[in-house]
């Protein structure tokens, strides 16, 4: 199967539908506005490490159904986020998902960026 149909699979299933809900039950305010001093409701449900960099479909599903790889956030957020992305290339994915990862762990632990 295409990694679209996978994808889609898992975004009509109950348990995205689930597991969706309860993220936005549990952060019902965006995080992204949060970190940023404001407070706007989350409209929607981000993949830190997108599911699109999956290698197989179980490693797309771990990746779609796990609670901390989700980011409560409103639908300009979003967009912003996958701007940033920029490319739907595996590669390109990969290197945002890094970036935004480290960017989030900083904002959660306070610590300095690494410029190495």
């Amino acid at each position: 199967m295409s990694q679209k149909k996978d994808k889609m699979r898992i975004y009509n299933s109950k348990e995205w539908r689930l597991v969706r809900n309860a993220k936005l039950e549990k952060n019902p305010l965006c995080e992204v506005c949060a970190e940023r001093g404001k407070i706007v409701a989350a409209q929607c449900v981000h993949h830190v490490i997108p599911i699109e960099t999956a290698t197989d479909f179980a490693y797309m599903k771990e990746l779609a159904f796990r609670f901390d790889n989700l980011l409560s956030c409103c639908f300009a957020c979003h967009s912003e986020i996958h701007k940033e992305l920029k490319s739907h290339s595996r590669e390109a994915h990969q290197k945002a998902s890094a970036n935004a990862i480290e960017r989030w762990v900083q904002t959660r632990t306070n610590k300095p960026k690494n410029n190495d």
